[in-house]
């Protein structure tokens, strides 16, 4: 006999609980945790029940099968002002094997890029009094004995001496290339996964080198709809703990993440839909500094978003993903679509003490445009 599809996740997330790493790499690939679409940063993130366009690869792939038609999908974003650029592209491919037989593919592209970053030596190969002034101390200042002057070593705040050919601006770039597969199950439930290639570039102290990685990972997603108005879902990000190699010999596990979350949609009048949506992103690798969720090495912040159409034709948005604020707009007209987004950054948390900087923090802004067809 066959399980039942409920039988069937259950056990599978016994399986991939277990399989999580005693040793992952805190932060390892953070890029591709970075949220995409501008649509879905408008809600805030609480994606993964809503998830219905080409988004899907990466926030739900199981959702790429209640597309209606072909799409394609280019996004572009300025994170934290202009520091971090962060383009994404899909497309996806819906294929009807029957009315409860869908199934679709989709391909899906990841960029992220730094710019203009100072390259300095290292600390350790500084020479003292040549190319930092150890003698005068991190103050600056010779007529004091502060800690850390004239020890051989160069502290923070000790003046540089470093000539042109020591200093140089480089870039980085991560590129992630993702792989969808969708298929739907019956009338009420969903499921896909994402195959990604991941490939990470950062400079080295040296003029025109850089230091590289190769990677490999999986991600898979499900949907359930009891009714037509209520969305569940689940995805599970790197299931396969992703595997870093770098060409210096590192090597990192990017350990695997949950978000959970479900969608209500809402029709008050004709002509006008409010969909809500809530998700919980839960991490495994301890990071208890600033999660609003903490229990054990358990951490889980909170997504909530809210979706306005008119007449499928204009859409307003906001959402609290963690601690900021996130808003924006979209449009569509016949096979068109366009949509913007703003995050203000920490916007709930400026008053932390634990982080007295995070007022630097600049909004990031997001512009992406659909075609279908």
């Amino acid at each position: 006999m066959k399980p039942k599809p409920s039988r069937a996740l259950l056990l599978a997330a016994c399986l991939l609980l277990a399989a999580f790493p005693a040793a992952a790499t805190k932060y390892a690939g953070e890029f591709m945790k970075i949220p995409v679409g501008a649509r879905a940063v408008g809600m805030g993130g609480a994606f993964v029940a809503v998830a219905d366009d080409a988004t899907s690869a990466f926030w739900n792939p199981a959702g790429m099968v209640y597309l209606p038609y072909k799409e394609a999908f280019l996004q572009h974003a300025e994170q934290f002002g202009s520091l971090e650029n962060h383009d994404f592209g899909a497309a996806v491919w819906p294929m009807k094997n029957g009315e409860e037989r869908r199934s679709a593919l989709g391909v899906s592209l990841t960029w992220v890029g730094v710019d203009d970053i100072p390259i300095t030596p290292r600390p350790s190969g500084l020479r003292p009094n040549i190319d930092f002034d150890d003698a005068a101390g991190p103050d600056r200042d010779p007529a004091t004995n502060d800690p850390g002057q004239g020890d051989g070593k160069w502290e923070p705040g000790e003046r540089l001496n470093l000539s042109a050919d020591q200093l140089f601006m480089a870039s980085s770039a991560d590129i992630a290339l993702g792989l969808s597969f969708a298929r739907q199950r019956g009338p009420h439930w969903a499921w896909g996964g994402t195959v990604k290639f991941v490939h990470q570039s950062i400079p080295d102290t040296i003029p025109s080198q850089h230091v590289t990685s190769f990677g490999a990972g999986l991600d898979a997603g499900i949907l359930y709809m009891p009714t037509d108005a209520v969305t569940i879902g689940a995805v599970m990000h790197d299931i396969t703990t992703t595997y870093l190699t770098w060409s210096n010999g590192t090597r990192e596990l990017v350990d695997p993440s949950l978000i959970t979350g479900g969608a209500v949609n809402f029709y008050p009048a004709e002509g006008h839909a409010i969909t809500c949506g809530a998700d919980l992103a839960w991490n495994f690798d301890g990071r208890k500094l600033d999660s609003q969720l903490k229990l054990g090495g358990l951490n889980a912040d909170l997504r909530f978003g809210l979706e306005y159409w008119y007449r499928n034709t204009l859409a307003l948005r906001s959402g609290l993903n963690g601690k900021d604020l996130d808003f924006g707009a979209g449009v569509r007209y016949k096979h068109f679509g366009a949509d913007y987004a703003a995050a203000l950054n920490r916007f709930f948390a400026a008053d932390d003490p634990a982080f007295p900087d995070d007022h630097n923090l600049e909004t990031t802004h997001l512009l992406s445009a659909s075609f279908s067809w």
